[in-house]
């Protein structure tokens, strides 16, 4: 009985293990995978843009008309080339729709929008009473299925609170756009007015931006209030797509820009859903802004008793790895990590050797830093009994060690030059 019992307990350990190896590599092909989607669109995406580039290089390469004065004659215009003519090709264009290629569709959208620009101060009545009416057309932001419902898709090919754009996603972003490079008075207070007006967290930040550069400064306070709202009271959106999807970060990328921290008290409330869930959007706000002095809102909400998720508490853990061993609070956010049987033991020797730097971790430079780790260390070492974990307390200590050695040699002079002798010519 006892033989079997034994053979039955080394089966089921020896499965155990099996099934966490194979559990492994499937996290790893996993990330290859994406890895590899996302090479994969980078490749499109560098493909498009020398393309689009090429484009407007011919673009640029025929003759523009002459910009109107108030005492120049106006310029004489061949049909098709009238402001209004070139904004009802702007909307009729869906890259989605039509049965040429999606980049040709593309090509043909930024060059209507750079003809747009060419036509000056002349487009500006044009533009001002399309974005009154609050429509819109998406050339590369439409998320939506042929039957109406959100597309899933695994990996995002926008940079959160990205507004660089190559191809406007929208057409009052193009529109905008356009406004920035006809330029004036007259195209800055229409921008102005659109940013008090505008509902869409994207249009805020681009507009932002673009103010910020025709006007260094003047419209911080009015791009902050309207950050803050759309922040507060979020309005319904008619078809939303990735890009109300990532509204907020928009939005908190403005606060950031001019580092106002008046809703960072605001953000705390929401980095912890009632649910359990780290709200990663808030979490990247925060951590940027505020950097080392977010450790006491980490710290609290690492122990949120509705933080129950090991993987999303690892989320929180990360953003504090950087300042351990110089705050306590990042310490006791590792140390509580570390001990705890909660995280898989691949986790918690993955943080502790994150301390030595590699992985994507920075290695720690200043000596107090290091010694403080080291320390962190011995403290852990006495408060483990898993093998497993205590060889990894053992080897990034000593990686550390060699770091603090290293920090604390003293420095060679560099070799004195020798004077030549009085008459010798130099390099003798």
């Amino acid at each position: 009985m006892n033989t079997k019992l034994t053979y039955g307990l080394a089966t089921a350990l020896a499965l155990a293990a099996v099934y966490g190896v194979v559990s492994w590599r499937k996290q790893a092909e996993l990330r290859i995978a994406f890895a590899n989607a996302e090479a994969k669109w980078q490749a499109e995406f560098d493909r498009l843009e020398a393309a689009l580039i090429a484009a407007n290089a011919k673009s640029s390469a025929t003759p523009r008309p002459a910009s109107t004065s108030a005492t120049a004659a106006p310029a004489v215009r061949t049909p098709g080339t009238s402001p209004q003519s070139i904004l009802d090709e702007l909307i009729s264009l869906d890259p989605t729709a039509t049965e040429e290629p999606r980049n040709e569709t593309l090509r043909r959208i930024v060059a209507q929008f750079q003809r747009l620009a060419d036509c000056g101060p002349d487009a500006l009545p044009v533009i001002r009473d399309f974005l009154a009416k609050n429509q819109d057309v998406y050339y590369t932001a439409g998320d939506l299925t042929s039957t109406g419902e959100r597309a899933r898709r695994a990996l995002s090919v926008f940079n959160p609170a990205r507004t660089d754009f190559l191809v406007p996603p929208s057409l009052r972003l193009g529109l905008i756009d356009v406004l920035r490079r006809i330029g004036g008075g007259e195209a800055e207070t229409l921008l102005a007015g659109v940013l008090a007006t505008t509902g869409r967290g994207v249009e805020v930040a681009y507009l932002t931006r673009v103010l910020e550069e025709m006007a260094p400064t003047k419209y911080r306070d009015a791009a902050v209030a309207a950050a803050k709202e759309l922040l507060l009271n979020p309005p319904p959106i008619d078809s939303p797509n990735r890009l109300d999807d990532n509204a907020r970060a928009y939005l908190y990328d403005v606060l950031k820009m001019y580092g106002d921290h008046t809703y960072v008290q605001e953000a705390q409330t929401k980095l912890v859903a009632a649910d359990g869930s780290v709200d990663r959007t808030t979490l990247g706000y925060l951590t940027s802004l505020l950097k080392e002095d977010a450790l006491p809102v980490l710290h609290a909400a690492y122990n949120d008793p509705r933080l129950t998720n090991v993987f999303e508490k690892s989320a929180m853990l990360n953003h504090a790895l950087k300042f351990v061993g110089g705050h306590t609070q990042a310490n006791e956010m590792l140390a509580s990590a570390v001990i705890s049987d909660a995280m898989p033991h691949n986790l918690r020797s993955f943080i502790v050797m994150s301390l030595a730097g590699g992985h994507r971790a920075e290695t720690p430079k200043d000596p107090h830093i290091i010694q403080g780790r080291l320390e962190l260390l011995d403290y852990l070492r006495r408060n483990s009994n898993d093998e497993r974990i205590l060889r990894s307390i053992d080897e990034t200590r000593g990686a550390l060690q060699t770091l603090l050695e290293k920090r604390l040699a003293p420095q060679s002079p560099p070799p004195a030059e020798t004077a030549p002798a009085p008459g010798a010519a130099p390099g003798e």
